[in-house]
């Protein structure tokens, strides 16, 4: 399994989101975090369907902070426990069965 994390601040400029493409291009992540994104809920979404990431949990932001948000393919098996502005708590399938956090 695969996953990838990453620091974008600010996933709306052109340039950062085409340099996050090529990287899922050459990585090929089941699961992609990304934080400090400065998007809306929304536009993450929106972002997700571009990138052909079927299913995206982007968590709105309270105050100053820059969001958060969780894409992964559906090929891979996510039960989403919890999440604030401040974190997203889930458990994964592992290709094996058993779950992992």
């Amino acid at each position: 399994m695969r996953v990838l994390s990453w620091n974008v601040r600010g996933l709306g400029n052109s340039r950062t989101f085409l340099a996050l493409q090529k990287i899922l291009q050459q990585q090929r992540p089941q699961i992609l975090f990304v934080s400090e994104i400065k998007l809306t809920a929304k536009q993450m979404s929106n972002v997700s369907r571009k990138l052909k990431i079927e299913n995206c949990l982007a968590v709105d932001r309270k105050g100053m902070g820059g969001r958060l948000a969780m894409l992964w393919n559906s090929d891979v098996n996510v039960n989403v426990t919890s999440f604030s502005n401040h974190h997203i708590d889930a458990q994964v399938q592992t290709e094996g069965g058993s779950w992992m956090r």
